[in-house]
């Protein structure tokens, strides 16, 4: 009986053992696995991280050219103004100074028109710019980006910086505009030849 007692005993013990060594061998392909995805939750932070770099390089990119345009823009103003007061000073009466503050008003609005147009293409290239870097940061954490993001950059840069086509409207009004300046440099010559 001993003989049976111990042979059974011996064999509920290699069981266990063998469900010890296998529960252990889990436990350790589990512990592996959590590593490995606690190793991978790195990869979304450092996603983040560089699209809070690109974001704010847009942003500070975007604010210098804005900066820029709104100079250029009062420098603009200030010469339209500048021009209505020398065109007043120079007007010999009413009816020559009305004649040259309407013939001025499509230049100066030309000129008005350009300048918020330079100001929406900056913010322009700066929406599609961001809409590029969040189209690859989604394209990175889905694991489908393409190598087309340095590419897309300058692309985008160039859209932006690239002048729009003229419309014959346009075309009319700065064809307006040089006639008037024409007829105003005329009509000044002959008011001093007189």
């Amino acid at each position: 009986m001993n003989s049976q007692v111990e042979n059974s005993i011996s064999r509920i013990a290699e069981q266990a053992r063998d469900r010890y060594t296998i529960a252990l061998k889990n436990a350790r392909k589990r512990t592996e696995k959590a590593a490995d995805r606690v190793a991978d939750g790195k990869k979304p932070v450092k996603t983040l991280s560089k699209l809070s770099l690109k974001l704010t390089a847009v942003t500070h990119r975007t604010a210098d050219k804005v900066l820029k345009q709104q100079a250029k823009m009062l420098e603009h103003q200030i010469d339209a103004f500048a021009g209505r007061l020398s065109a007043a000073a120079e007007a010999t009466d009413v009816r020559n100074l009305l004649k040259t503050q309407f013939r001025l008003i499509p230049e100066n609005a030309a000129l008005f028109v350009n300048d918020a147009r330079s100001a929406l293409g900056i913010v322009a290239g700066a929406g599609a710019e961001v809409r590029d870097l969040l189209k690859g940061t989604v394209q990175e954490f889905r694991g489908t980006k393409k190598a087309t993001a340095k590419k897309t950059k300058k692309t985008t840069a160039k859209k932006a910086a690239r002048p729009r086509k003229k419309t014959t409207r346009k075309k009319t009004v700065a064809a307006a505009v040089e006639a008037q300046k024409v007829q105003t440099s005329a009509a000044t010559e002959q008011s001093k030849a007189a």
